[in-house]
């Protein structure tokens, strides 16, 4: 049994390198297409952007905007037409333009990039409502790019202890931008989130509390959430964050704590810290129950790991390869990298849920 699974490990490590070589195709620079607001009001002026995150230059670019209505129920009384709004002939650094008038109430808007480099022809296509969104105890798209059945789906809730909802949609953009489109990996797979804003809110506690406050309290329309991987209860107050009733929490500006908890409820990442919740996946772990399965996994990742990087993490009688700053070990106000193990574990998750 012990072969069979080392086997199966292998085989899913060679079919997972050859996926993950064929899909590494987009060449420099890297770049980001963003809205700003990302859940704009009927009357905010809408600024697209593209920003290069490597180096590199872009030729010629292309902006496209269709805009459609959406009713209560959810059908579109009006798809709207995709239209050319802008475009660019060697342009010099990042791309930006803000609309003239406003999009108005009941939105459904989709906009697309067609970006052309040196080396290829790029094209990105987000989809996003204005606010309020209409459609009854439904999140919000905010940041939508494919079917929900392949992509991972995240809903941003807003906490009861959030005062000013404009600064929560603020924060909800810089965890796009300033952490899943910043740090490395997750950045590489940008194409396969799509993000929401819950209009209901729900009631974060402090994990050290849980016996005087309960658990997480989840917002009235819960049961319409469960779509989506992962639904994270935004607050403001300094709490000890953890997952209850399929929510984690993170304080909003926290870019480090939402990729940690996106970590355990994305891609099934264990902690790596002592006293952390630890388990050993099947495939591509994080984790590892006895030092000489971590030594022996060392050697699965090139010259990445190898076993002399498997160690205790604390005396827990668990044991991981990451190094002391991989984001599944550090939380907080800013963000660091998922190490090598993670990485692997990120990208198996990431075929898995585009194929079941």
């Amino acid at each position: 049994m012990i072969l069979n699974k080392f086997i199966r490990h292998r085989q899913l490590l060679v079919v997972f390198i050859i996926l993950f070589v064929f899909s590494s195709c987009e060449k420099d620079p890297i770049t980001l297409v963003m809205h700003d607001p990302i859940y704009p009001s009927s009357s905010d002026l809408v600024t697209y952007t593209v920003k290069k995150a490597t180096s590199g230059s872009i030729n010629s670019a292309n902006l496209y905007e269709q805009v459609g209505t959406i009713n209560s129920s959810g059908a579109i009384t009006s798809a709207g037409t995709e239209i050319l709004i802008n475009s660019w002939t060697s342009p010099s650094g990042d791309l930006s333009f803000t609309k003239s008038s406003a999009l108005g109430t009941n939105k459904l808007v989709t906009y697309r990039w067609e970006i052309t480099t040196p080396e290829q022809t790029k094209s990105f296509t987000v989809t996003y409502a204005t606010r309020p969104y209409p459609v009854t105890d439904m999140p919000a798209p905010v940041y939508c790019q494919g079917d929900p059945d392949d992509v991972f789906d995240l809903i941003f809730i807003p906490d009861t202890d959030i005062t000013n909802l404009n600064t929560f949609y603020d924060h909800c953009k810089g965890a796009v931008e300033e952490a899943f489109f910043d740090e490395p990996h997750t950045r590489f797979w940008r194409r396969q989130y799509n993000y929401y804003i819950n209009p209901e809110r729900g009631t974060a506690t402090d994990y050290d509390n849980i016996g005087v406050d309960g658990l997480h309290q989840v917002p009235s329309n819960n049961a319409n959430l469960t779509f989506a991987e992962g639904r994270v209860l935004m607050h403001q107050n300094n709490l000890r964050d953890y997952a209850s009733g399929g929510l984690f929490s993170t304080e909003m500006q926290n870019r480090g704590t939402i990729l940690h908890e996106s970590g355990h409820s994305l891609y099934s990442l264990a902690d790596e810290y002592a006293g952390g919740a630890h388990w050993e996946e099947t495939d591509f772990p994080n984790n590892w129950a006895t030092l000489s399965g971590a030594q022996a996994a060392g050697n699965d990742y090139g010259s990445c790991k190898s076993s002399s990087d498997a160690s205790e993490m604390g005396s827990s009688g668990w044991y991981d390869l990451c190094v002391t700053t991989c984001q599944m070990e550090a939380t907080g106000l800013n963000h660091t990298e998922y190490d090598c193990p993670c990485r692997y574990r990120i990208t198996y998750t990431v075929f898995d849920n585009a194929i079941n």
